[in-house]
């Protein structure tokens, strides 16, 4: 009886560890799958934000480390120089 209890013991804590096993890469996945999400949301403010960045003149794409910021919109140094004279 004690030999069947301990073969009982040793295969619920078997089946246990495998459980567990399985419940833990369902929930690895899960939040890689949650963390993707939240990257590609990041991502694409990123890129409407760059894409709203654009020279009130001609329209293209401005670099913020370069370019204006002023009345409330981007300006290339050269526009806003034609526009100010």
């Amino acid at each position: 009886m004690l030999g069947i209890d301990i073969a009982l013991l040793v295969c619920g804590a078997a089946l246990l560890v495998v459980a567990v096993g399985l419940a833990g890469g369902r929930l690895g996945r899960r939040a890689e799958t949650q963390q993707r999400r939240l990257q590609g949301e990041h991502n694409a403010e990123l890129e409407k934000r760059r894409l709203q960045e654009r020279c009130t003149i001609c329209g293209e794409s401005i670099d913020p480390a370069h370019d204006l910021w002023d009345a409330g919109a981007w300006w290339h140094r050269g526009c806003y120089r034609e526009v100010v004279r």
